[in-house]
């Protein structure tokens, strides 16, 4: 049958289907539907939305046969995986991939729908109108043939067939997509062969370097040992599909023909992908990560091969060299950055639910790593994040490090002519990959922090976040990059290695400037404030905190960002900031900190911030000595009869990004609502207000300092005739000392990130939105019933 012709007789099936009952027992009908040749662009152009869901709604019971026979052709070919029935199985994949996301729109997360939970989730045949429909789909009255020749429909495996035995069809999916990503000669090879390459051994864990030993108990995790348990260790560790964490291999990266399989395995991730958007149907104020059963069933101790699957796609991701041309002849390049892009899509869905995983290794009597019966049989285990926790070799450690650095550089190293290197898409789901080793491993900072060069990750967030700053649609892009900055930055040895130099010429119109990697950062949140979305203001406080917490750090400051601090100052100091919100003051203090932080603790070598303090030192003054009178009388220049004698603080700040900017220097007022004013909500100055003010903005070490070192500039641009180079001055500022003449040096105050649930919701909600868009050539989602986030559609695109 030819494409057109296959394509046409596939459409008249789907419209038959869409317009009048077809029984279960027309074998004739059915039987040809699977065996039409459709490609996965056929199945969804011929089944659009508004078909899926008219098949739900008005012939609910020709879904569920197709969705039930489609399991059954699944489970089937697990059981007996010949390859004359492969392309069969894609067709069912195909189909389930389809179809699945609006059973789920009248899912337990959606709206719910007594026949969709009965279909998914029912053990017996109520809701299908005739006990015998199942039975004929998985086997019962089937008649068997040869070995070799049953028919795909004709049966299921023995344990489900006894009805009091049998397992609902959605764990039934969700298992066969579990397996099929490890079926040989589908998606790996015959792992039992002694002819085909080594076998890849695991890791040992038993082997422990002394970096190792330091940075477990530097973190404080103690081995536990156990009688038995549930193994993590990866078996058979052959069927991975790339070596890396978990498995070794003489050299990393990818044995020859693995990608042959690289169609395949994109076709069913995309159906797993598919079984796991239960979340899209959840509003955001509902969303409980512990509810879905769809992903509580591919997450649990006992899901099949989900170790391996942790490893293939945590490996095939980590192994992804932009820059590398393929490996293999005859295979397309394009499936494998589509299987790397799916591949980090499906791990961070897998990640993003149920409890986070315990760190603490746990090992049986063999020595063998395992998780206590218990635990595993928890409410809310997952697998997934359980193996992400456990993870503590340094060489595993700098293998996924290196691997992030690599594929985050692509952002900028794809656009610069000078290198040829192929454009990877997912770096939004890479940031949030990123974000939970961090978040959930507690060796992965430390150990990217004291083993690694973190300037190799903070170039690529640098340049996201200056690249997308006016987009309305990347400022969940930014967002992300700052959470990462924010929490990195509470580690004092992040602000100790920012101060290696910075050398690249990155391809935007990021200023000229000769500095530290701190400069690079600095420069950065400066442009995002004076020349970002207005939705950033929200996070003006976080990037001010940032520049807090490295600044103790900040050895050498060059010119350039010296400027861009002070200019931060006056701009903050202005009326239109200054009087936008109650609180917009701790902006100022943020920066005061900033300046005394340095003036204290490296006042040798940064004679640029100083001398730019001294050329701004009337902003300084004129905040010092603010009077009441003088404020009320700005306030109500600037925003007129905006202004009221209510104390007038943004609703907008109660909003989840408000809240998902959680920091705490344990102070109790520094809660996220109180740190991000908008601009644009004024409020009347009192003299109450003032008050707080004075107490709040640490000047006394600025004010000294201006109280010094003005007389002594101001006598060298009178001796020149105001006549006078610049690096003059900088020269002498660099020879005064201030010891004695500055207050004593204040202790260092580092905000650490704190995690809250709705810092948890905005990832999940930002995540799926990512995937959601992302997956739009294919569409594998309709946004109509999507309640996470919302969905807009612009008029061209209906």
């Amino acid at each position: 049958m030819g494409q057109s012709a296959s394509k046409e007789k596939f459409g008249e099936s789907v419209q038959a289907l869409i317009k009048v009952d077809i029984s279960a027992d027309d074998a004739d009908f059915w039987d040809e539907l699977w065996k039409i040749p459709s490609s996965a662009e056929e199945v969804f152009e011929l089944i659009p939305p508004s078909a899926a869901r008219k098949l739900r709604d008005d012939r609910f019971e020709n879904l569920a046969t197709l969705f039930t026979q489609a399991v059954a052709q699944l489970c089937q070919i697990v059981e007996t995986p010949y390859s004359i029935y492969f392309d069969q199985a894609l067709n069912c994949v195909r189909v389930l991939t389809r179809v699945l996301p609006f059973l789920l729109e009248k899912g337990d997360l959606g709206d719910a729908d007594e026949n969709v939970e009965q279909l998914c989730w029912g053990t017996g045949s109520a809701g299908l109108g005739n006990d015998e429909k199942i039975g004929l789909m998985i086997g019962g009255g089937a008649e068997k043939k040869e070995e070799g020749e049953l028919p795909m429909s004709a049966k299921i495996a023995n344990k489900n067939v006894d009805e009091d035995q049998q397992e609902p069809l959605a764990l039934l999916v969700v298992h066969a997509c579990m397996h099929m990503l490890f079926l040989p000669q589908f998606t790996c090879d015959f792992y039992e062969d002694s002819t085909l390459p080594k076998h890849r051994p695991a890791i040992d864990k038993t082997i422990v370097t002394k970096e190792d030993k330091e940075l477990r108990a530097e973190a404080g995790l103690r081995e536990k040992k156990v009688e038995w348990g549930v193994p993590l260790d990866p078996t058979p560790t052959s069927i991975i599909w790339a070596p890396g964490v978990g498995v070794t291999a003489t050299e990393l990266g990818f044995d020859a023909g693995t990608r042959k399989y690289d169609a395949n395995r994109v076709e069913v991730l995309r159906l797993l992908l598919a079984c796991s958007c239960d979340p899209l149907y959840s509003p955001a104020d509902e969303y409980n990560p512990l509810a879905s059963r769809w992903l509580g069933v591919a997450t649990a101790a006992d899901a099949p091969n989900a170790i391996c699957l942790f490893y293939s796609l945590l490996n095939t991701i980590l192994n992804y060299d932009p820059r590398a041309m393929p490996v293999t002849a005859g295979f397309s390049e394009g499936n494998h950055v589509k299987l790397v892009e799916l591949s980090t899509q499906v791990l961070c869905v897998l990640l993003d639910c149920g409890l986070p995983g315990t760190a603490e290794p746990v090992s049986d009597q063999n020595g063998k790593e395992v998780v206590e019966f218990d635990v595993a049989s928890k409410g809310g285990f997952n697998i997934f994040r359980t193996l992400m926790a456990r993870i503590d070799t340094g060489r595993e450690l700098t293998f996924i490090y290196n691997g992030f650095a690599r594929l985050l550089r692509n952002v900028y190293e794809a656009e610069a002519t000078y290198i040829s290197s192929r454009r990877l898409e997912c770096f939004q789901e890479l940031l949030v990959l990123f974000w939970k080793f961090s978040e959930e491993n507690p060796l992965f900072v430390k150990h990217a922090l004291l083993r690694c060069n973190i300037n190799d990750i903070l170039v690529p967030i640098c340049f996201l976040m200056y690249r997308s700053r006016r987009d309305p649609s990347q400022i969940g892009l930014v967002h992300i990059c700052t959470f990462i900055l924010l929490k990195f930055s509470g580690e004092r040895s992040f602000g100790v290695a920012l101060n290696k130099q910075f050398t690249k010429k990155l391809p935007t119109d990021l200023p000229l400037f000769r500095g530290c990697h701190t400069d690079l950062l600095v420069i950065t949140l400066h442009k995002l404030v004076v020349n970002g979305a207005y939705k950033l203001v929200p996070l003006y406080s976080c990037f001010l905190t940032i520049i807090a917490n490295v600044s103790p750090y900040w050895k050498s400051m060059s010119l350039v960002a010296a400027v861009k601090l002070v200019n931060l100052f006056e701009l903050f100091s202005s009326p239109k900031f200054l009087y936008s919100g109650e609180f917009a003051y701790r902006h100022l203090a943020l920066l005061l900190e900033v300046f005394n932080n340095i003036i204290q603790y490296q006042y040798h070598g940064n004679a640029h911030l100083v001398y730019a303090i001294v050329r701004r030192k009337d902003a300084f003054g004129q905040l010092a000595s603010l009077t009441l009178e003088r404020a009320q009388a700005a306030c109500h220049k600037v925003y007129g009869e905006q202004t009221s004698q209510q104390k007038n603080v943004d609703a907008a700040m109660k909003s989840m990004d408000a809240k998902a900017i959680p920091m705490s220097n344990n102070n109790a007022h520094d809660d996220a609502s109180q740190n991000s004013e908008v601009v644009g909500t004024p409020f009347y100055p009192t003299q109450e207000w003032l008050e707080e003010l004075k107490d709040s903005l640490p000047m006394e070490a600025v004010t000294r300092l201006l109280q010094h070192l003005v007389p002594v500039v101001d006598d060298i641009v009178n001796k020149k005739s105001g006549v006078v180079d610049e690096q003059e001055i900088l020269d002498v500022l660099n020879e005064i000392t201030m010891v004695g003449l500055l207050p004593v040096p204040h202790s260092i105050v580092i905000r650490k990130y704190q995690p809250n649930q709705y810092t948890a919701l905005w990832f999940t909600a930002f995540m799926w939105g990512v995937i959601f868009l992302r997956n739009q050539s294919l569409p594998l989602f309709d946004g109509e019933c999507i309640e996470l986030f919302q969905v807009s559609l612009d008029d061209h695109d209906e």
